[in-house]
């Protein structure tokens, strides 16, 4: 069967797109933006069209993800996005009710809940956290302690939601505790789905990081190119020039990495080192701007504060530094018996 993903579509033509769809969520509220977003075709773009999606791989979503970060979206569109792909199999009416826009959803990315078998279903609990949105959504998608995932109500009996958190308000994240909260077992997915969930997200996360270190790196050059003292613009300062042209190298950096994780070769190694690659140059360039905007860089006009906030969230919810610590095991691992060999 001719499918959208064998029309000789490319993913950059899903930027301009998403972009206008960022643009027009503006002042919306959650559920008014997912219908926005619904309607461009751009929460279900990975997901298989039986449930309502265009049946895109997952590089289609790297550019949607990229322009939702770049103009600050309050949505958990990443969430929705893999979430809508992984129900499709198992739940598709629900699957397609969180493509359609008509049922929200979000995922909590630290901690794990603990189960106990009860007939036909699960008895779940624990604290999980790091959910964006989750106060404003019908489901949570948690992990279990087998590497399972749970999709929890967020209004099933025993789910207490805390106070909006995270370094950016805008899309606040929430801490979740479940108190003998009872599940179907048709809501448990498969043992693996962790995994394979979070290697997803490592892709999407840097391209997230992508749009927002892009966004960071135009308003920096704009700015140097703009701003005069002492009569020349601040980018006469051979030192902010260069400074701007390492930025542009780490940008094209992180680009190059998102590109060969999604390449054939591309496994889950390269995905988190495309995270990892994401969340360092992502940070410099970030940090980077705001100094060059010196205290502009914190005002509410000037955004570039927020956009380094979010890689800061994106950085914590992907776990970076135990992902760098677990890449530095990996190494040692596999280097240590060919030093041993040749001493």
């Amino acid at each position: 069967m001719m499918t959208i993903a064998s029309e000789g579509l490319q993913p950059d033509e899903f930027a301009a797109t998403a972009a206008r769809a960022v643009t027009a969520c503006a002042g919306l509220d959650v559920r008014e933006q997912a219908q926005n977003l619904a309607g461009d075709g751009l929460l279900g773009v990975v997901a298989d069209e039986e449930v309502g999606g265009l049946a895109l791989p997952l590089g289609f979503a790297v550019p949607v993800i990229a322009a939702a970060h770049a103009g600050l979206l309050g949505f958990p569109l990443l969430e929705t996005v893999l979430v809508g792909r992984l129900l499709q199999s198992s739940l598709p009416r629900l699957a397609a009710a969180i493509v359609s826009g008509e049922k929200l959803v979000t995922i909590a990315w630290q901690g794990e809940a603990l189960a106990e078998q009860a007939s036909g279903s699960l008895v779940l609990s624990s604290t999980v956290a790091r959910a964006p949105c989750a106060a404003k959504v019908d489901y949570v998608l948690v992990r279990m302690e087998t590497g399972a995932a749970a999709l929890i109500p967020t209004d099933a009996e025993g789910v207490m939601m805390e106070g909006a958190a995270g370094l950016d308000l805008t899309v606040p994240e929430h801490v979740m505790r479940l108190e003998k909260v009872e599940v179907p077992v048709g809501s448990i997915l498969p043992a693996n789905t962790w995994d394979m969930l979070s290697s997803d997200a490592n892709v999407l996360r840097a391209a997230a990081i992508l749009g927002s270190a892009e966004a960071c790196l135009s308003l920096a050059q704009e700015h140097a190119s703009t701003r005069r003292q002492f009569g020349h613009a601040l980018s006469y300062n051979q030192a902010i020039r260069h400074a701007l042209a390492r930025q542009k190298l780490g940008l094209e950096s992180i680009r190059h990495a998102i590109t060969r994780s999604l390449s054939g070769d591309g496994g889950p190694v390269q995905r988190d080192a495309a995270f990892l690659a994401a969340a360092t140059y992502g940070s410099s360039i970030s940090e980077g701007a705001l100094q060059i905007h010196g205290g502009m860089g914190f005002t509410w006009d000037v955004p570039v504060h927020r956009h380094l906030r979010r890689i800061r969230t994106l950085q914590a919810q992907g776990d970076a530094s135990g992902l760098i610590s677990a890449f530095g095991r990996r190494y040692v691992s596999e280097v240590a018996p060919f030093a041993e060999a040749g001493a």
